[in-house]
């Protein structure tokens, strides 16, 4: 922990405080996670789930002291999860607790959550694409309602049939709702594939909810329709 101690705060009781002072721009708290499998997040102690976090719909675990650095409304460090630690973002005095904002880790989870659900969507095989999605989901897409991950399965694979070489996209995601527990957003969509030889493309209007569920974001609910006219 070269650079920070932990002290008092409000994390499991805990907080984060600097032992020399920080300037501006430098590496403060890094991560150092693990990646977690599914068996081992399950294995867990009990509250050691509370430090995990999900990245690109993998479960990491936050050590210490990364895990108990405190939320403020007005915070001395940036999390970079691009450069995996927490950044000043103003000169910082030795003895200051270290903050962040928590609302941009939250943040960081659900859009690498989408960045990554886009890329299974689009890697054709539905063993990657499973984990993103409940057990007792609901698609609702233009042909149709699908009830479960059985039925969304089929219907995904009907697709993959269908449109060949077709490469999936989302842009212009807002998240409307964003919790802990549950979140969900609009987007856009975009189907550029081959149908019978020639090439087609479709775009629409896309709606998630997503729920943390066994330490993983996961689709509860997908509404894919078309534009108005």
């Amino acid at each position: 922990m070269s650079g920070v101690t932990i002290g008092p705060g409000k994390l499991a009781g805990k907080g984060v405080y600097a032992a020399r002072a920080f300037k501006k721009g430098e590496l403060v708290v890094p991560y150092n996670l693990k990646e977690l499998s599914q068996a081992e997040f399950d294995a867990l102690s009990e509250g050691e789930w509370e430090w995990t976090h999900t990245f690109w719909g993998r479960i990491y675990l936050f050590p210490e002291p990364a895990r108990y650095v405190n939320n403020d409304a007005s915070p001395n460090t940036y999390p970079d999860l691009d450069h995996m630690g927490d950044f000043a973002i103003r000169d910082i005095m030795q003895g200051e607790a270290i903050t962040i904002n928590d609302k941009i880790e939250l943040q960081n989870e659900l859009d690498t959550f989408l960045e990554a659900y886009e890329q299974v969507a689009n890697s054709r095989d539905f063993s990657n694409v499973a984990p993103f999605i409940a057990e007792d989901a609901t698609f609702w897409f233009t042909d149709g309602q699908f009830n479960g991950k059985t039925a969304i399965r089929e219907a995904f694979e009907a697709t993959w049939a269908h449109i060949q070489d077709e490469v999936y996209t989302i842009s212009n995601m807002q998240w409307v709702a964003c919790s802990y527990w549950v979140s969900a957003c609009t987007y856009t969509f975009k189907s550029d594939g081959m149908v019978d030889g020639k090439r087609q493309v479709y775009e629409g209007y896309g709606t998630n909810v997503v729920r943390r569920i066994g330490g993983r974001w996961r689709v509860v609910h997908e509404h894919l329709s078309k534009p108005t006219p």
